[in-house]
């Protein structure tokens, strides 16, 4: 079906922004024809209304049509949950429900005694079984010896699935006076919706996909989905499928390998937890002075266990394997047992995989062995991601970072896909980027001086920059950024906000709640990224200062995995797919953080002259607004003349 035969516009409930149309006509072709789509598309554009209307354009005459959106983060589903309360105004039939763990809605959770949610798992189905849990068994009745729904349950789903978008929230209220499970009540409700939203493990982890889609009673082929932040996507399917077992679970399960073998009958487990305490005790004694040493394949995978004996474990060690959040659960050395023994299965398949044993620096007298631990992971995004973004109905992937979108294309295995890149629709001229020309924070150009000197430059941005906002002042890492701050840093009339690994994201909310703040912080961390920083759909930040390139660091397995990308993909693929792209990214979507409305503008200080070599990584619309400077009186020259312009209302 061609987009104009189907009014793509058809329930856009807003006047279309810049560019929003065509994001609609993207959506909407995607999801009326099949296949993949990819959208990238700069904050402001609006995309997730746009991909929702272009989806209703496409599907709703279908019934039957079931459309998943798999998110990252709260923010981003409130998101989507705001937008599909606006289109259920001119469309009230429309069924949406947002999934969460049953862990996090079980009003007895602060009474069962657990440590892990792996536990608390075995214990909700301990109680159910035994008629404990009455929440669930208020909800349901049993018919011929299994669990049937009640009509008041039933009640309580039409109620709710007609009054909008239900969410944990919705679930909760609707089942308090009744004293039912929310948990299962908001289950029942997915199952009834044409629109889920949950998160992307419950998709894009293998063997969690499976149970997502028998509770929901659909097929993947006959579901559209839509992922959200899709830039995210290749690097978590990666973490999603990588295992780990350390030094400290081998020591545990030696220990209890008798009771282990005597809980779950099966007494293969005992021989396999033996070879790998034997595969670890050689690798450490093979390792020498390094703290990094690949593995073959075959040193951590017993031949002796099949497929089958693993669905068997699986079976045995998570209490429901139908539920998404039982089969993802793996916080106990039996679990994390059973899914490294999965993970060394597969890669004994092929070649797609990365084996190595690290250990971590000594804390006074630990062995070798409890600072030690065994990591199994995947290069392959594509054979991890394709199958389920191919074999979907229709799948669109939209971020405000998906670019270059044919590198993501070729990542995740989609190649052929329908692209479209969209630019930002703020006006130009209000914002300004300036970059470095001089210093570098490579690695051999690191002295004292230079330290010095950033911290000038930084000091300089801050002053330049009234504080009628707050400020960010990214860094590659913690170390880095401790050497600037050392050389002491004027803030400009900005209070001082110094991000930790340790920090809470509550302190930056309410620490910028108090007024403007200079928030130093490192690249991808809590408080660059973790929390969207508005006000009023304006952006609470107008300066942002990046010091330093993020590249990744060079650990082993980085290293490999560049290799495996020059081999798939071409000499010098590896370097621009595993590092210029990732890091550069971390660098866009902190300068999208300046504006988030039409009347929002600031300005960006890039230090570092590499930035000058990746503009094309950046985007046109960052390189428009870029101006190259020597000095620190260059910079500050530079912003005054954009405030002056600003004030005069050239801008």
């Amino acid at each position: 079906m061609t987009v104009s035969a189907l009014n793509p516009m058809r329930f856009f409930p807003y006047t279309p922004r810049p560019h929003q149309e065509r994001a609609v006509e993207l959506a909407a072709s995607v999801f009326a024809n099949g296949g993949v789509g990819l959208l990238s598309a700069d904050c402001g554009v609006g995309k997730t209304i746009a991909v929702l209307s272009g989806y209703l354009a496409a599907r709703w005459d279908n019934e039957q049509s079931r459309l998943f959106i798999v998110t990252r983060t709260h923010s981003q589903t409130r998101v989507f949950e705001s937008e599909l309360g606006v289109l259920r105004e001119t469309s009230p039939d429309l069924t949406a429900t947002t999934l969460v763990s049953r862990a996090r809605m079980c009003p007895l959770r602060g009474q069962i005694d657990s440590m892990s949610n792996t536990g608390f798992m075995h214990a909700c189905s301990q109680m159910i079984r035994t008629g404990q849990c009455t929440y669930f068994w208020n909800m349901y009745k049993r018919s011929n010896g299994r669990p049937t729904i009640r009509e008041s349950a039933e009640e309580i789903l039409s109620s709710i699935l007609n009054r909008g978008v239900v969410t944990r929230e919705t679930a909760e209220r609707a089942t308090n006076e009744d004293d039912m499970c929310p948990y299962e009540v908001l289950k029942w409700s997915a199952r009834r919706s044409r629109v889920i939203i949950g998160p992307y493990s419950y998709l894009f982890k293998n063997r969690v996909r499976a149970a997502t889609l028998g509770f929901l009673d659909v097929d993947l082929h006959d579901l559209d989905i839509i992922v959200d932040e899709a830039h995210n996507l290749p690097s978590h399917v990666l973490d999603s499928e990588t295992a780990r077992l350390s030094g400290p679970d081998l020591i545990w399960l030696r220990q209890n390998r008798e009771s282990i073998v005597a809980t779950v009958g099966l007494s293969w487990m005992a021989d396999a937890i033996d070879f790998l305490w034997e595969s670890m005790m050689l690798a450490l004694d093979r390792m020498g002075r390094s703290s990094e040493r690949a593995l073959d394949k075959w040193e951590i995978a017993p031949r002796f266990v099949t497929a089958a004996q693993l669905e068997q474990a699986l079976a045995v060690s998570r209490p429901d394997p139908s539920d998404p959040d039982a089969v993802s659960a793996a916080e106990t050395p039996v679990d994390r047992l059973v899914d490294f023994l999965f993970a060394a299965l597969r890669a004994t398949d092929s070649d797609d995989w990365h084996i190595t044993l690290r250990t971590r620096p000594a804390f006074r007298d630990e062995s070798d062995v409890m600072r030690s631990e065994i990591t199994i992971r995947p290069f392959n995004a594509a054979a991890l991601a394709s199958p389920v973004l191919r074999g979907a109905r229709s799948a669109l992937l939209m971020s405000g970072t998906l670019r270059p979108t044919e590198h993501y294309a070729r990542l995740l295995g989609v190649v052929g896909a329908a692209t479209i890149e969209l630019a930002s629709p703020y006006p130009r001229g209000t914002r300004l980027i300036l970059i470095d020309r001089v210093f570098s924070t490579k690695y051999d150009e690191r002295t004292p001086t230079l330290w010095r000197m950033i911290a000038e430059r930084v000091s300089t941005a801050l002053r330049a920059v009234p504080a009628n906002k707050s400020a960010l002042v990214a860094f590659p890492s913690y170390a880095v950024m401790r050497e600037v701050l050392s050389y002491g840093i004027d803030c400009g009339f900005r209070e001082r906000l110094v991000e930790s690994p340790n920090s809470r994201l509550e302190t930056l909310v309410e620490a910028i709640q108090t007024g403007p703040q200079a928030i130093f912080c490192v690249y991808g961390g809590k408080f660059s990224e973790g929390v969207d920083l508005v006000e009023a759909g304006s952006s609470l930040i107008d300066l942002i200062v990046g010091v330093g390139v993020p590249f990744v660091p060079p650990t082993d397995y980085q290293v490999a995995f560049q290799a495996w990308l020059d081999r798939k993909f071409g000499r010098g693929s590896g370097y621009y797919f595993a590092s210029t792209i990732p890091s550069l990214r971390k660098v866009t979507q902190l300068i999208g953080r300046l504006r988030r409305s039409p009347s929002d503008w600031g300005v960006v200080v890039l230090i570092d002259r590499r930035f000058l070599k990746h503009l094309h990584v950046l985007g046109d619309d960052i390189a428009s607004d870029m101006w190259p400077f020597s000095t620190a009186e260059e910079m500050r020259d530079a912003i005054q003349q954009f405030l002056e312009m600003k004030g005069a209302g050239v801008l």
